[in-house]
């Protein structure tokens, strides 16, 4: 089977983003059923100290950067077994 740096790249990018989106939902749930407060997104918010702001942000971030590294090595491994070489731009 020959499958195209461009399907590659396409499908890559929205599993991606895709997983990112639900890992930061899945952080805001946590947070609201952990602390009983929504999260904290805005800086300017009332309710949430500048400081809750940026630790949810950079948890977030971690999260999302992670999962995103994780599909990308699944996909890449499962892209390979389809079409048995890497595209070349991962080569």
């Amino acid at each position: 089977m020959n499958l195209s740096e461009n399907k590659f790249t396409i499908l890559s990018a929205a599993l991606s983003i895709g997983v990112a989106a639900l890992a930061k939902a899945a952080i805001a749930n946590r947070y609201q059923a952990i602390t009983g407060e929504p999260a904290p997104k805005n800086p300017e918010s009332k309710e949430a100290s500048f400081g809750k702001v940026v630790l949810y942000t950079a948890i977030t971030a971690a999260v999302g950067v992670s999962a995103k590294i994780l599909v990308r090595k699944f996909f890449t491994k499962e892209w390979k077994k389809m079409d048995g070489d890497l595209p070349r731009h991962l080569k």
